[in-house]
This record gives C-alpha cells, sequence and structure tokens, in this order.
C-alpha cells in the first residue's frame, strides 16, 4: 500500500471512529445533561416557592401574635375594632377570640359572636399551643358569608392561645384565611415559576394545586411519597399522559410557623426541557463535524508538506537504481527528506563520477 493511500484511509478510519463515538456517547450524554438541568432548575424552584409560602404565612403568625399579646381583658367593642383591622385583608375571612369555655366573646363585623367554636380543631389545639390547621370547609360561617354559594367556603386557621400577666390562659385568638386567596397566591407564584404545586395534607388528600387532578393521579408516585412524608425527585407519567419531574418538599416550614402538615409535590413537564438535549445534540453534532473537517484538513496538509516531497524523492530513487540521470529537488520539508535528497545528491554524483572515469580510460 502506497504510504499516501495508507495516510486517507487512517484519516478515513480516524473520522469513522469519531463519528461512531459522537453518535453513541451523544445521546446519552445529552439524556444525562438534560435531567440534570431539570433537577437543578425544580429544586431551586421548589425550595423558593416553600420559602415563599412559609414567609408570607409567617407574616399573619406574627401579627395573630402581636394581637395575642395585646387583647387579654380588653374590652370586647375596642378588640373587635382590633379584629376588624386584620379582617380587613384580603385573605383573611374571620377573626375572633373565644373564652376557654368556647363561647366567641369578639369577632371582626361581630361575627359568631356568642356562638360556640368549641367542637372546632383549632380551639381544643389553641387552648394548649400554637395551632395551624389544613385546608376545611366552613362549618358555622358558611351560612353567613356567602348562604347561596354552589362551591363551599374554604379555610385555612392560624391559632394562639391568650394569657394574662400572670401566664393564665383566657382564651384563644384565631383567624380563618381564605382558601381561595391561598390557590390564588400558589397559581401566580407557580406560573412564574413555570411549574405545577401541589399541597398534600397530612392524611394523604391534595388540599391546594395549581394544575386539574383526576383520581388517578393518587397512584402516582410522586403523591404517594408525599402523602407518606417521604422526600423523592424522578420522572413519570402522570395520567394526563405528559412526563413531568417532581420533587417532594416533606416539609414547609419557616422559623417559629407551625406546620401545617403539608407536602409540597412541585412538577416540570420535560416538553419545556427539550431544547437543552436538542442544543447539546446539535452542538455536539457541529463539534463532531468540525473536528473531522479540521481532522481532515491536518491530513490533508501533512500529506502537502511532507508526503508529497517524500514521494518526489522516491521516484527519483527508483530512475536512479535504473541508471537513469536523475537529482533530487532541494527539500527541507522535514530532516529524513532533506537526509535522503542529500543522500540521493551524493549517489548520483558518485555514479556520473563513475562513468565519467571510465569515459577517460585507455582504450
Amino acid at each position: 500500500m502506497y504510504l499516501r493511500n495508507a495516510l486517507y484511509t487512517c484519516m478515513f478510519a480516524g473520522v469513522v471512529a469519531l463519528s461512531a463515538a459522537i453518535l453513541v456517547v451523544l445521546p446519552d450524554f445529552a439524556k444525562t445533561t438534560q435531567r440534570q438541568s431539570l433537577e437543578r432548575a425544580l429544586t431551586a424552584r421548589s425550595a423558593s416557592m416553600a420559602l415563599e409560602l412559609g414567609r408570607r404565612l409567617h407574616a399573619e403568625w406574627e401579627e395573630l401574635g402581636v394581637l395575642a399579646e395585646q387583647i387579654s381583658g380588653i374590652d370586647p367593642q375596642l378588640g373587635r375594632a382590633f379584629l376588624e383591622g386584620v379582617a380587613g385583608s384580603k385573605n383573611v375571612s374571620w377573626a375572633g377570640f373565644a373564652g376557654t369555655d368556647g363561647i366567641v366573646r369578639f369577632a371582626a363585623d361581630g361575627l359568631l359572636e356568642g356562638e360556640s367554636v368549641a367542637q372546632r380543631p383549632w380551639f381544643a389545639a389553641g387552648l394548649n399551643g400554637s395551632y395551624a390547621g389544613d385546608v376545611h370547609e366552613a362549618k358555622l360561617l358558611q351560612s353567613i358569608l356567602a348562604p347561596d354559594a354552589t362551591d363551599p367556603l374554604r379555610f385555612i386557621d392560624l391559632a394562639r392561645p391568650v394569657k394574662d400577666d400572670a401566664g393564665r390562659v383566657r382564651g384563644v385568638l384565631a383567624v380563618h384565611i381564605d382558601a381561595g386567596w391561598l390557590q390564588s397566591y400558589l397559581a401566580e407564584a407557580a406560573a412564574t415559576r413555570e411549574m405545577d404545586i401541589f399541597l398534600i395534607g397530612p392524611e394523604g388528600q391534595v388540599s391546594v394545586s395549581t394544575a386539574p387532578l383526576d383520581g388517578e393521579a393518587m397512584s402516582v408516585s410522586a403523591i404517594r411519597s408525599a402523602s407518606a412524608g417521604a422526600a423523592m425527585i424522578g420522572v413519570e407519567e402522570w395520567p394526563d399522559g405528559n412526563t413531568y419531574m417532581s420533587v417532594v418538599l416533606p416539609e414547609i416550614a419557616y422559623q417559629d410557623l407551625p406546620s401545617f402538615g403539608w407536602r409540597m409535590v412541585a412538577r416540570i413537564d420535560v416538553a419545556d426541557f427539550a431544547f437543552t438535549r436538542h442544543t447539546i445534540m446539535t452542538h455536539g453534532l457541529a463539534l463532531g463535524l468540525a473536528a473531522a473537517a479540521i481532522f481532515a484538513i491536518v491530513c490533508f496538509m501533512f500529506s502537502t508538506v511532507f508526503l508529497q516531497p517524500l514521494i518526489r524523492l522516491t521516484d527519483v530513487a527508483d530512475r536512479i537504481s535504473r541508471g537513469e540521470d536523475a537529482y533530487p529537488e532541494e527539500t527541507r520539508s522535514s530532516a529524513e527528506a532533506a537526509k535522503l535528497a542529500a543522500s540521493l545528491s551524493r549517489l548520483s554524483d558518485a555514479r556520473a563520477g563513475d562513468r565519467a572515469g571510465g569515459d577517460a580510460g585507455p582504450a
């Protein structure tokens, strides 16, 4: 095989090997990179979402604490005015104070005053300490606030014990926060992060969601993990037919905010990150083609600069071996080529000298 053919064969084999390596390695690399990008994005977004929600509810909790310190033994009319200021917020539907017997002493707008709330979970828990309650339907306020509503009112609760100067419990101060506000708040926050959020309650039910769900959603491993209070992150197909990466945060906490018992499930549609995989594939193939082109150019330059002079010298050597008068051209393409050219020149000179000596001898 000629050296030039060997060089081009090696070049072709190298290009084929490089192309095969790219085609084998690149898809898996792109898939792995896409997954890692999804995991980083979803983990960061869900963590910031949980922090933002915790901070927002903690602001309500702190305000409730300030009021609890002020209303012990306060005149009911003044206490009612305080609570009306709290209930003036768009997210608080009811605020009230109940004595240790469970009777509401005063409340914003007088709602439920004189009524017993002794059987409500927030009251029993509030007598013993801080309380945060999961989403529930209104039991007493539905007929007052929205008697004609087709959908039931739903609230989340915050409650604190009210103590006198001696540290004795005098009752419970509580607020009902509109679950509709919580739904809107999460929907807006999730939309800015381009993901869906599901709050799973302590009983494993979906308390709030920013995307529609059906009964089959409870079979999704992310929802099952959240119901069990276990952290996870993974990719799976949901009942809507789309494939999502989901992460489960087993707790939503912020400073001294009592736990609502929520676990957060956040998901991102894998299709939304398809550009990552496509970009990696495109750039990888482009780099592979560029590398193959550079390799081919280098081989061509090597052939032109180094191989061609050697080929011409081998032709000269062949002519000299047949007795022809041939002199190699001077070349400095490489030390080997220059040495070979000098050797062939001396050989040609020696042969020429031999012939001249033979011609000048005796007849």
